[in-house]
C-alpha cells in the first residue's frame, strides 16, 4: 500500500506579512478616494495699502506760447500745491502743506485733442524741508493725476496718484490757443504699492 502525504509548502514570516499587507492596503486605498477632497485654505487676505498723505490738489500751469493746432509744443511753468494734507499710516503726520514751483513742457495732441505735461517742481513744506518731485501726463476731466514721484525731501521715493479735475482757464484761453489751465482734485502719497486714492 503507498501512502501519499501532501505537504504544506512552508512560507516565511515575511511573506506572510506581505500577503496580509496587499488587502489592507487596497482597503485603505479606496477609502482615501472615497474620502471627500480636503477644501483649500481661504487664501490670506492681503492688507491694502495706506498712504503716507492725502492732500488736496490745487494747481496752475501755464503754457508760453499757448498750445494749439499750430503750436504743439511748449515750455510749462506754474505751481503743483498739496494743501490740507493727512496722514492716514502716520508717517509723517507734520507735513500738512507744499507748493511746488513748475517748470517743464507742455504737449498739444490733435486726435483726440489732449494736452499734456512733463516736468520737475522744487517746494518746501511747511516743516521748512525742501521736497522735489517728478510729474508727467494728461490733463484730462476727471482722469487720474499724471505719474509723479518724490525725487527728494521728505516722502522721497514715495509715488503719487488721485484724481484731478482740469479746467482751461478763461483768461488764457486767446486766439492763438490754450495758455493755461487750473486743476483741482485729490492726491496721495504711497511708500510702494499704489491703492485707489478715492478710498481716503
Amino acid at each position: 500500500m503507498t501512502f501519499s502525504a501532501k505537504t504544506k509548502s512552508k512560507m516565511s514570516p515575511l511573506s506572510r506579512l506581505a500577503r496580509r499587507s496587499v488587502p489592507a492596503a487596497a482597503l485603505l486605498a479606496g477609502t482615501a478616494l472615497a474620502a471627500p477632497t480636503a477644501q483649500a485654505e481661504p487664501a490670506a487676505v492681503r492688507a491694502a495699502p495706506v498712504p503716507d498723505l492725502v492732500c488736496r490738489l490745487d494747481a496752475e500751469v501755464n503754457f508760453s506760447p499757448p498750445l494749439s493746432v499750430r503750436v504743439k509744443e511748449a515750455e510749462v511753468t506754474g505751481h503743483i500745491g498739496y494743501l490740507d494734507c493727512r496722514s492716514p499710516s502716520g508717517a509723517a503726520p507734520e507735513l500738512t502743506d507744499i507748493v511746488f514751483g513748475v517748470d517743464g513742457t507742455g504737449r498739444f495732441g490733435v486726435l483726440p485733442p489732449t494736452f499734456s505735461v512733463e516736468g520737475n517742481g522744487v517746494g518746501t513744506w511747511n516743516t521748512g524741508e525742501v521736497g522735489s518731485l517728478y510729474f508727467k501726463g494728461d490733463l484730462k476731466q476727471g482722469s487720474p493725476v499724471p505719474d509723479r514721484t518724490v525725487t527728494s525731501g521728505p516722502l522721497a521715493g514715495d509715488g503719487i496718484n488721485g484724481l484731478q479735475i482740469p479746467t482751461p482757464r478763461l483768461d488764457k484761453i486767446t486766439p492763438d490757443g490754450v495758455a493755461g489751465f487750473d486743476v483741482i482734485g485729490q492726491v496721495c502719497f504711497w511708500p510702494g504699492e499704489k491703492g485707489r486714492c478715492t478710498a481716503f
